[in-house]
């Protein structure tokens, strides 16, 4: 089976299960230039990374490298670029009011998903159109699909969900960083940029599915 192949059946699956606005969006770090795969345009217009995953989950497939992110937080959560010294300082959200003191500021950036591996670009995909095995898989849903989601998971495992959140850097570090790094799945509550600048909704939130974990989540929502 090819990966569009794969990719479609994960997401006809996914959305039979799940009710959606939106589809499940697939991406790919890529670490070269000659790595790049055919049929995917650069994206005319420099916005955020999570509102690249919007904009891929409303149909389009694109790539980007460093010089299309907006958002310096996101590229360097998602290894394109090092980390601004200001939001690795803690400085940054300080100074918008996110903590009580640059100390506990920077207790929470120490603890932030971060890839340290740099990365040239990044495709982005509907999941059903993505002709590439995805690093990560964002599915964008209300509260009660990613309980289904969750249910999902413990089907198999027996084991209690952890997700990592704190409302900051949250489709970019949560639902991207997170999962990518510990080859696992991860539950994030949105931030003010994703709310604002991707519309992400009130009643929405997000999972990030790593690959090496999409096979046990399909087949726990293929069994409840």
């Amino acid at each position: 089976m090819t990966d569009l192949e794969k990719n479609k059946k994960y997401c006809e699956i996914i959305e039979s299960k799940i009710k959606l606005d939106a589809k499940p969006v697939a991406m790919k770090l890529i670490k070269t230039e000659d790595d790049l795969l055919e049929g995917y345009e650069l994206i005319d217009e420099k916005i955020r990374h999570c509102e690249m995953v919007r904009k891929a989950s409303l149909g389009n497939k694109f790539y980007s490298t460093i010089e299309e992110q907006m958002c310096l937080g996101g590229a360097g959560a998602i290894g394109l670029r090092d980390m601004p010294p200001k939001l690795a300082s803690g400085e940054k959200y300080l100074s918008l009011g996110r903590f009580q003191d640059l100390e506990t500021a920077k207790k929470l950036t120490d603890k932030l998903s971060i890839i340290k591996d740099r990365s040239w670009g990044i495709i982005y995909a509907p999941l059903d159109e993505a002709d590439f095995e995805a690093d990560v898989i964002q599915v964008i849903t209300e509260p009660v699909g990613g309980m289904i989601l969750a249910q999902s998971i413990v089907y198999k495992t027996g084991e209690k969900i952890n997700p990592s959140f704190a409302g900051i850097q949250s489709l970019c570090g949560d639902a991207f960083a997170n999962p990518y790094i510990s080859d696992g799945i991860n539950f994030t509550l949105g931030c003010d940029g994703s709310r604002k600048a991707a519309d992400i909704k009130d009643n929405e939130m997000t999972v990030g599915i790593s690959a090496a974990k999409i096979e046990e989540v399909i087949s726990g929502l293929e069994s409840i």
